[in-house]
C-alpha cells in the first residue's frame, strides 16, 4: 500500500489552543501571563527553519513583548503553579527547561450515578461537590485525581494503581514493612484503597518509609485510625516542604502558643516561623528548659534595649541566664541585683580614676625645674661662630 502525503496547500498556519485553557485557565490569569503561554505554544509548533533563527532565552522573550525578564520568569512560575508547565533549573537556579503538561478540567461528568430525584449523568461544576471515592471509581488508571495544592509547591496527583503495578510493589521491602505495620497498628486487613494510599505516599509523594511510619504512629496516637486521614497528613507535610521526622517535630513545635505570644511582644504579624526562629525557640524550650514566662521576659527586655524584634539578642539574654542557672524569675531577679552591684562598683572605680591622675600631676610639678643663664649661652654661641670664621680666613 502506498504512503499518504499530506499537503497543507493554502490552509493557513495555526497553533491549536485547548478549550480547557480558554474556558478555565485564561479568565483567571493576568493578560501578560497569557501572552507568554500562547507564545510558548507557538514556539512548540514552529518548523526547523524557524527554530534555528532565534535562540530561545528569557531575554529574547522579554524583548519580544517589551517586558522585563523578571516578568517573564514570574509568568512561567505562575503557569507552573497552575500545573500547566514543569520547570527545570540548572545549578545556578536559572530556568533551563520548560515542559508542557496536560491540562486538567475542574468539571467532571459522572455517569451511572442515581439519586432520589435525578438519574443518569450529573454535571458537577466544582470538584469539591464530588466525593473522592466517586472520582476514584470513574477516573480509571490513567486519569489523575486532583490533590489540593499550595502556592509554589506542586503536589503530585494521586491515581489509582493497576493490579500489575501493585504486584510490582509487593517485592519492595519498604512496601512490605509498611503494610505489615499498618495492619498491626490498625488491627485489620488493609483494603485496596489503603494499599493504593501506601503506594501513593511512596511513589507519588516520594516519602521515606520511616517518615510514613512516623506519620502513621502520630495519627493513630491521636485517635485517627483511617488511611484517608494518614494520607491527608502526609500531603500536608509535603505542602510545607517537610520530608523528614526532624522537620516534622520542629513543625509540631510551631503550633505552640508561645510562638504567637513572642510574635505579639516583638510586634510582628503571626505567620509560619522561619527555620532560624524555630531553632531558637526550640533551643529555649527544649535545651534550656525555660518556661514561657522566662522566655517572654527575655523578649520584653529585648524590646526595651533594642526597640526591634531580635531573636539573636533574646537568645543572648537567655543563654546568659542558662549559664548562671537562672531557671526562674526569682533567680533572674537575684542575678539582676548582682549585675547592678557590679555595675555600680565599676562606675565608682571609673569616677576615682581622674583624681589619681590629678595627684600624679601635682607630684610632677614638685620637681625642681632647671635654670639657664641666657646671656652666658649667647656668649658661647658668638665665640663658636667667631672661631668658625677665623678658620675660614686662615
Amino acid at each position: 500500500m502506498a504512503k499518504l502525503i499530506l499537503d497543507r496547500g493554502n490552509f493557513a498556519d495555526f497553533t491549536s489552543i485547548s478549550n480547557v485553557f480558554l474556558d478555565e485557565y485564561m479568565p483567571k490569569a493576568n493578560g501578560e501571563f497569557i501572552k507568554i503561554y500562547l507564545h510558548l505554544l507557538r514556539l512548540m509548533n514552529r518548523n526547523t527553519s524557524e527554530a534555528s533563527e532565534d535562540e530561545l532565552t528569557l531575554s529574547n522573550i522579554a524583548d519580544r513583548f517589551n517586558m522585563l525578564e523578571a516578568d517573564v520568569n514570574r509568568a512561567l512560575h505562575y503557569w507552573a503553579d497552575q500545573s500547566l508547565l514543569s520547570l527545570s533549573t540548572d545549578k545556578s537556579g536559572n530556568i533551563a527547561c520548560i515542559r508542557f503538561e496536560a491540562l486538567k478540567s475542574n468539571r467532571y461528568l459522572v455517569s451511572g450515578i442515581s439519586t432520589e430525584n435525578v438519574s443518569g449523568a450529573i454535571e458537577v461544576s466544582d470538584i469539591s461537590d464530588v466525593k473522592p471515592e466517586i472520582l476514584a471509581a470513574v477516573s480509571g488508571d490513567s486519569t489523575p485525581i486532583p490533590v489540593p495544592e499550595t502556592s509554589g509547591i506542586i503536589i503530585p496527583a494521586k491515581r489509582k494503581y493497576s493490579p500489575k503495578e501493585i504486584a510490582s510493589f509487593s517485592n519492595d521491602d519498604r512496601f512490605e514493612q509498611l503494610t505489615f505495620l499498618a495492619q498491626t497498628y490498625l488491627g485489620c486487613t488493609l483494603n485496596p484503597a489503603d494499599i493504593n494510599s501506601i503506594i501513593y505516599m511512596l511513589d507519588g509523594l516520594k516519602l521515606d518509609s520511616d517518615f510514613i511510619i512516623y506519620i502513621m504512629e502520630k495519627c493513630i496516637s491521636e485517635g485517627h485510625k483511617t488511611f484517608s486521614y494518614i494520607e491527608k497528613t502526609a500531603i500536608s507535610y509535603v505542602q510545607k516542604d517537610i520530608y523528614t521526622i526532624e522537620e516534622a517535630k520542629l513543625d509540631a513545635k510551631v503550633k505552640k502558643d508561645i510562638y504567637k505570644r513572642i510574635y505579639k511582644i516583638f510586634g510582628l504579624t503571626y505567620k509560619a516561623p522561619v527555620k532560624n526562629e524555630v531553632l531558637y525557640i526550640s533551643k529555649w524550650t527544649d535545651k534550656y528548659g525555660f518556661s514561657d514566662d522566662i522566655i517572654l521576659e527575655a523578649c520584653n527586655r529585648t524590646m526595651e534595649h533594642t526597640h526591634c524584634a531580635s531573636f539573636r539578642y533574646a537568645d543572648g539574654i537567655l543563654t546568659n541566664w542558662f549559664k548562671n542557672d537562672a531557671n526562674c524569675l526569682e533567680a533572674i531577679e537575684k542575678l539582676d541585683k548582682i549585675h547592678s552591684e557590679e555595675t555600680a562598683k565599676s562606675f565608682s572605680v571609673v569616677s576615682k580614676a581622674p583624681a589619681k591622675k590629678a595627684v600624679k600631676a601635682k607630684r610632677a610639678k614638685t620637681f625642681e625645674q632647671r635654670t639657664y643663664d641666657y646671656s652666658q649661652l649667647e656668649k658661647k654661641i658668638v665665640e663658636s661662630q667667631n672661631k668658625k670664621f677665623a678658620k675660614k680666613n686662615i
